[in-house]
């Protein structure tokens, strides 16, 4: 195994280990590769953060998080504000 990565397998295990099946050597090898790639390194910033506003989805695409009462409130009263 070599430990230089191309980009494409660089993206590749950044994906694996979005959901957990990257190995140690991988995620090693990949960090390695974004501290000098800067597209990869934002490549991986984007699928975190996709990764994460998926996860607040569920399969009907209905949004899992819901407001308690007191950001209800605010919300109305920042409406009534604007208006």
């Amino acid at each position: 195994m070599k430990f230089k990565l191309t980009c494409d397998e660089a993206t590749a295990i950044c994906s694996k280990n979005q959901y957990g099946e990257a190995s140690v050597t991988d995620k090693f090898r990949m960090l390695f590769h974004v501290l000098f790639c800067a597209v990869c390194k934002l490549y991986s910033k984007q699928n975190t953060f996709m990764t994460k506003c998926m996860s607040s989805v569920d399969k009907k695409g209905v949004v899992k998080s819901k407001l308690n009462s007191e950001e209800k409130e605010e919300m109305a009263l920042k409406i009534k504000e604007m208006v």
